[in-house]
């Protein structure tokens, strides 16, 4: 193969298409929050800060979903500690293991992005239209049910 015959097919492979997607949304996003008064969320932020379950998420749990090791994952999330957005405490479950939860300015954050996103997903549905839209969002979770099940938000963990 050429590398314009390479290149054409990789634009067409569901891995490359969403992680552009992502991209461009985590961008805008981003943006969107900045706007809204949460100036100290970056890029970065998001993957982790999408990853904590509204009750709290164990430090092991978290570094799983992102495909981290655990120091990596506490690293990560004593950054985003230090803005404000996350605490850690002890696990009701297990006394040695440790959860992470929003703070109140972290669910008000949490809340306020959920909105933005549904904005920016309300772009996309301008572009392909509300049926394909529901379309996309139940084959997308079918997906992400059969492959990893046990990254679904409000899994134990």
């Amino acid at each position: 193969m050429t590398p314009d015959q390479i290149r054409a097919h990789r634009e067409t492979v569901l891995l490359r298409l969403l992680i552009r997607v992502a991209q461009t949304e985590t961008a805008d996003l981003v943006d969107r929050l900045h706007a809204a008064g949460h100036g100290r969320v970056n890029r970065a932020h998001i993957t982790l800060l999408g990853n904590i379950d509204t009750e709290g998420t164990r430090l092991v749990e978290i570094a799983r979903r992102l495909g981290v090791t655990r120091q990596a994952a506490s690293q990560m999330v004593g950054d985003i500690e230090k803005r404000g957005f996350v605490e850690r405490a002890a696990d009701p479950d297990d006394g040695r293991a440790q959860r992470v939860r929003h703070t109140q300015a972290g669910r008000a954050m949490l809340v306020d992005a959920l909105a933005l996103m549904h904005e920016i997903e309300q772009g996309y549905e301008a572009v392909i239209g509300k049926r394909a839209m529901a379309q996309l969002r139940t084959s997308l979770s079918k997906i992400a049910q059969a492959t990893d099940a046990a990254a679904a938000l409000g899994s134990p963990g």
